[in-house]
């Protein structure tokens, strides 16, 4: 005979009934006021968002502007002013150099040997003679820088004329280098040329 079916486990007790949420207190006028006010503002601000946005951004760049305006001006920069170039002084020119005029040829007419050519301060010419030295003036001169042009009374021997321009502008300090190139005429008391020739001179400083 088969054995009987164990006995069913008994029933879970039945769940808990939740409990009853009590009703919120009813709000008071003032806070019910508050409520309103606050939505009516959300309310305006969300419909009126766009003017919101550019009354901002014209306070913002007032703003900026008036803080601009007011910031303090920056001294204006005070131009140096360059120091005026001075010209360097002009070179000095051969016509005004001091000293004597030495020929490249010392020719002799007469007795008497030619040796100097002096410009400044009075023009006249040196000749030599055994022992002797003879200095002539010279009259209806023309010294420039460009031109040389003299005539010379000589004793004893004529006139001569000096008829030349200098081959330098500038003064030089070389000894050895012609300064001067001249055609040189010597007439005896008889109107007669016994000498002319061209040559260059040499400057010599002041003894």
């Amino acid at each position: 005979m088969a054995a009987p079916p164990p006995p069913a486990p008994p029933a879970p007790p039945p769940s808990p009934a939740p409990p009853l949420e009590q009703a919120s207190p009813p709000a008071s006028p003032a806070v019910a006021r508050l409520q309103a006010a606050l939505a009516t503002v959300g309310n305006f601000f969300r419909r009126r968002r766009r003017v919101v946005f550019i009354g901002a951004a014209v306070v913002v760049v007032a703003g900026a502007g008036v803080f601009v305006a007011v910031q303090p001006v920056p001294p204006k920069a005070t131009a140096v002013e360059q120091p005026a170039q001075v010209a360097p002084p002009p070179r000095p020119l051969q016509v005004d150099a001091e000293g004597s005029y030495e020929p490249g040829y010392q020719f002799s007419v007469m007795g008497a040997r030619f040796t100097r050519l002096t410009l400044l301060p009075e023009p006249s010419v040196t000749f030599a003679r055994v022992g002797t030295r003879q200095e002539a003036g010279c009259f209806n001169g023309t010294v420039k820088p460009d031109v040389v042009q003299l005539t010379c009374e000589i004793d004893r021997v004529g006139i001569m004329t000096i008829d030349g321009r200098f081959l330098t502008r500038v003064a030089t300090t070389a000894l050895d280098r012609p300064v001067l190139s001249a055609l040189l005429t010597v007439r005896n008391a008889r109107g007669e040329i016994v000498y002319r020739a061209r040559d260059n001179f040499v400057w010599r400083a002041p003894e």
